[in-house]
């Protein structure tokens, strides 16, 4: 009875140390594979560059001001305030990839990682902007959050601008396409009626899409150059063509002619 106890108790014992020895290694290789991950966002210029003006101001203190120091600083505020919001718009997305099985776990520790490297980012750029000018460190971030705001407005006007501009393009093609050459001209002449009601769809237009007034013209001149240029190169081809099928008949006549001539001269003889 003691020996079967204890033939029971040695092979509990070994499976026990079997299963935390497994349990150790696993945990020692996942921590190990978790270090090798790369950062959510490898590089930041903007901190490069600060800490490279840091290093040259201690070289050559005259070559660096605070004020440039400043200036880096914001900027890099700036990128981290756009990677922050980046990933708070992210993590619930990600989570839900992971819980439903479509993304590794491993991409979860990774975001986790660049979020604490997020936070650390944040009390650095705070402490260097407490150490360049003393309470600083509470408003850096709301200055860059205002910037951040301007820089995406005006990206925002930019691109609303660029499509405003090419339908008002599409819209003074179209209304130009079913124009003949002689009414196109006359459209496009100063002074002539026909170029009166396009100013005067030149100002609607402009009203609609936000297109500088005369603006309008300028595509219309181009659009009917560029139909011209199509047409001439059409009808230069249209010339070669023509060109080529006579040579092509030509050809075989003189062929025919050949034969005639030779014989001819056959029977002269």
């Amino acid at each position: 009875m003691a020996s079967g106890t204890g033939m029971l108790l040695v092979y509990i014992v070994g499976w026990g140390i079997v299963f935390g020895t497994f349990v150790h290694y696993y945990h020692k290789r996942k921590a190990q594979s978790l270090s090798k991950l790369e950062s959510w966002y490898p590089t930041h210029p903007e901190r490069d560059i600060y800490f490279s003006l840091i290093k040259l101001q201690k070289q050559s203190p005259e070559l660096v001001s605070t004020e440039a120091l400043m200036a880096a600083l914001l900027r890099r505020a700036m990128t981290d305030i756009v990677r922050m919001v980046e990933l708070q718009g992210n993590k619930t997305t990600l989570a839900a990839l992971v819980k439903s099985g479509a993304m590794s776990e491993e991409y979860l520790h990774q975001f986790n990682a660049s979020d604490n490297e997020k936070d650390a980012e944040l009390m650095s750029v705070a402490q260097e902007a407490e150490r360049l000018k003393p309470g600083w460190g509470r408003t850096i971030f709301s200055s860059a959050s205002e910037m951040v705001n301007c820089m995406r407005l005006r990206e925002l006007r930019e691109e609303m601008a660029k499509l405003n501009f090419e339908s008002a393009t599409c819209v003074r093609s179209a209304m130009l396409e079913d124009l003949s050459p002689e009414e196109r001209q006359k459209t496009l002449t100063d002074g002539t009626k026909e170029n009166a009601e396009l100013t005067k769809n030149d100002v609607l237009l402009s009203s609609i899409f936000n297109m500088p007034i005369g603006e309008g013209k300028k595509v219309a001149a181009a659009h009917a150059k560029q139909q011209a240029e199509e047409k001439a190169k059409a009808e230069d081809r249209a010339k070669a063509d023509a060109k080529e099928d006579e040579e092509d008949k030509k050809e075989p006549a003189a062929d025919e002619k050949k034969p005639a001539t030779e014989e001819s001269t056959v029977s002269a003889e």
